[in-house]
């Protein structure tokens, strides 16, 4: 009876954010793979079912050598942007053995990583927008002030050539680091902090550096929130779309288009709803797919403490 008493009274609380969350989520989700099976102009109530044209449409697009629409070169800066949140999570754990050690000023550090989480897309858009500017940004203006005007670039030109990808995707990559950093950050620091402070001296006393304790002890302790991040980094570079859009929305966008940008213009400038469902729906199981291989390599016995 207290066992049922003890399921009921914890019902009662997830039942409102459960109900929330299949309203808003759940629902339109399921509306969405709907839709994908049917083509519909989002302007009428007229749908005609055409079952699995759409992702076959979808398929021949992405497998035509000619590569009409660019979705090749899309998700080729989705996967340059990745890259990128890789190396954030790695910036995110470097900074959370740092403020773990409780430097001085570690609580300044915390609040000023963590700082960007707090601002809206369009925000840091219009912040990073303005420090960039070639002519008046702050950034190209410091470089100028110490005698490094070769260095004051057009960092949001989509024409001017760097490795890889044009200096404004390098631009995009960077602002998604610094918005990201303090994330990672927070949740490597809450399971570093988790870990117990009797293994670390144990190993200290063993003779282990600290540098060794944190590889060997540390590491494998936090492991399933490094797996869980990596996933929202896979997550993060795919459905990538405000950032690029804000910044390049007045400009020729066939160097800075992600997927969703692919998406969005089915959508709202095609009004082929069905299509663009569709193309998120592929987004979807290429997300679950990579996330499930992803989680299965990274996968290594748990750690219990």
């Amino acid at each position: 009876m207290r066992h049922f008493e003890k399921w009921s009274f914890i019902a009662v609380f997830l039942a409102p954010a459960i109900a929330l969350y299949s309203l808003f989520v759940v629902y339109p989700s399921l509306q969405g793979i709907q839709i994908s099976l049917y083509k519909w102009s989002g302007l009428s109530l007229r749908k005609t079912f055409i079952g699995l044209a759409n992702f076959q449409r979808l398929f021949k697009e992405l497998t035509d050598p000619a590569d009409y629409y660019n979705i090749r070169a899309y998700l080729g800066h989705n996967t340059f942007l990745f890259l990128f949140g890789l190396v954030t999570l790695a910036l995110g754990l470097a900074a959370a053995a740092f403020i773990n050690n409780r430097p001085r000023g570690a609580h300044a550090l915390r609040v000023a990583y963590f700082f960007p989480n707090v601002l809206a897309l369009p925000a840091i858009a219009v912040l990073w927008s303005l420090a960039l500017n070639p002519e008046y940004g702050l950034i190209n203006n410091l470089l100028r002030l110490i005698g490094l005007d070769r260095l004051a670039l057009p960092w949001l030109s989509l024409q001017y050539d760097a490795p890889f990808q044009r200096l404004g995707m390098w631009s995009v990559g960077m602002i998604s680091m610094w918005a990201g950093l303090g994330f990672s950050m927070i949740l490597f620091l809450a399971a570093i902090q988790n870990v117990p402070s009797d293994y670390i001296e144990a190993a200290w006393i063993d003779g282990a550096s600290k540098t060794q304790s944190f590889f060997q002890i540390t590491i494998p302790m936090i492991w399933e929130t490094i797996r869980t991040l990596l996933m929202f980094a896979l997550i993060g570079a795919l459905s990538t779309f405000g950032l690029t859009y804000i910044l390049f929305e007045s400009q020729p966008n066939k160097n800075s288009d992600v997927i969703m940008n692919y998406y969005y213009w089915q959508a709202f400038g095609n009004n082929n709803w069905g299509y663009a469902s569709a193309i998120v729906v592929a987004i979807l199981v290429i997300t679950l797919g990579a996330s499930v291989a992803a989680y299965r390599t990274s996968e290594r016995e748990g750690i219990q403490f």
